[in-house]
């Protein structure tokens, strides 16, 4: 009877989530010709670490906002 019942199919890819986003999204604005060649630079560890911040601050006001407006219509 050997053997597992259960396939997983293929083994993981070994490039990362991300990494194949960030590919698709560029090669889909270059199909288009939306913006003129944009090649994804790296970020050093500081600087995504100031987009992280920048986006968990930006995103908490965007979603505080939303809140206490839904918030008014609602209520008043």
């Amino acid at each position: 009877m050997g053997g597992s019942a259960i396939s997983y199919g293929r083994k993981p890819p070994k490039r990362g989530y991300w990494q194949e986003l960030i590919e698709s999204i560029v090669w889909v604005h270059n199909k288009l010709k939306v913006v003129p060649a944009t090649h994804p630079r790296a970020l050093s560890i500081v600087q995504g670490r100031a987009v992280g911040v920048t986006h968990y601050l930006l995103g908490g006001i965007a979603i505080t906002w939303a809140f206490f407006l839904a918030r008014i219509i609602a209520v008043g």
